[in-house]
C-alpha cells in the first residue's frame, strides 16, 4: 500500500502537496524551526528539498513534537500530584518536590512510557487533558488574586489566614 508520497508521486503531484510538506511550511512559516530542528529553516530551501528530505524533517518534527507533548503532561502529572500529596503529607516546599520529582529519570521515563501509550490511544483528547492539568495549575494563583482584591473588605489578617489555609491544603 502507498503512502501519501507515494501517490503524490505516482498521480504526478510534487511534495508541496503532501501532508508533510504543508505541516513543515505552517512550522517554518510560524517561525518555530529552530525550536523543532536546531537550526532556522526558510520557505525557499523547503521548497528546493525532495521528498525524502521533506519527510526526515516532518519525523524529526513528529518526535520533538511529541517529546514537548509528553514533558507538558509529565510536568502537569507531577505538579497535580505534589499538590494533591501537599493536602494529606506535610510536603515542607511543593515546588521543590515538583522539581526534584522532575528531575528523577526513571520517573519521568517510565512516566513517558505511559503518556506515549495514552497518546497513540487517546490521541487528541490528550489536549483536553492537558487543559485539565494546565487549569489546576494554575487554582493557587487565582486565591492570591481573590484575596489580594478581598483584601480591602476582609482586613490583611483575616486575607493571609484564609489564603495560607486554603494554600495548605
Amino acid at each position: 500500500m502507498a503512502d501519501s508520497a507515494e501517490l503524490n508521486t505516482i498521480l504526478g503531484g510534487s511534495p508541496c502537496c503532501s501532508k508533510s510538506y504543508q505541516t513543515l511550511n505552517i512550522v517554518i512559516s510560524s517561525g518555530r524551526s529552530k525550536e523543532f530542528w536546531g537550526k532556522n529553516i526558510t520557505i525557499k530551501e523547503l521548497e528546493s528539498m525532495t521528498q525524502d528530505q521533506i519527510d526526515a524533517y516532518y519525523k524529526i518534527y513528529e518526535l520533538n513534537y511529541a517529546d514537548k507533548i509528553n514533558n507538558n503532561i509529565i510536568g502537569g502529572m507531577i505538579e497535580l500530584y505534589s499538590r494533591t500529596v501537599n493536602r494529606v503529607l506535610p510536603i515542607d516546599d511543593v515546588a521543590k518536590l515538583s522539581e526534584d520529582l522532575n528531575k528523577d529519570y526513571v520517573l519521568t521515563s517510565e512516566l513517558k512510557a505511559i503518556t506515549a501509550g495514552l497518546a497513540s490511544v487517546c490521541g487528541k483528547l490528550m489536549s483536553v487533558f492537558s487543559l485539565g492539568i494546565i487549569t489546576f495549575k494554575h487554582i493557587k494563583v487565582q486565591v492570591k488574586e481573590l484575596c489580594n482584591e478581598q483584601d480591602k473588605e476582609l482586613g490583611n489578617e483575616q486575607c493571609k489566614e484564609l489564603s495560607k489555609e486554603l494554600l495548605d491544603k
